[in-house]
């Protein structure tokens, strides 16, 4: 379900909107809604990978073998 907005632009950032949506064959309204919807779902993958990364942070990562003993860490 769509629904109207306003929004107020600056007129120089509005004409080169409407130059863009002409490039594109769309509609001002379209090609707005079209870039809302693409910087959207950036968002919303950015914030996926950003939880994905966090998670196999936490669990941690094995780097295999032992930890080192005090002696072995000051050997030469």
């Amino acid at each position: 379900m769509s629904k109207n907005v306003t929004i107020r632009l600056d007129e120089a950032v509005i004409k080169k909107c409407r130059h863009a949506a002409v490039e594109t064959d769309k509609s001002l309204s379209q090609w707005i809604a079209d870039e809302l919807v693409k910087v959207v779902s950036a968002q919303d993958v950015e914030q996926a990978a950003k939880k994905r990364a966090l998670r196999r942070l936490e669990a941690g990562f094995s780097l295999g073998g032992k930890p080192l003993t005090r002696g072995e860490i000051y050997a030469e």
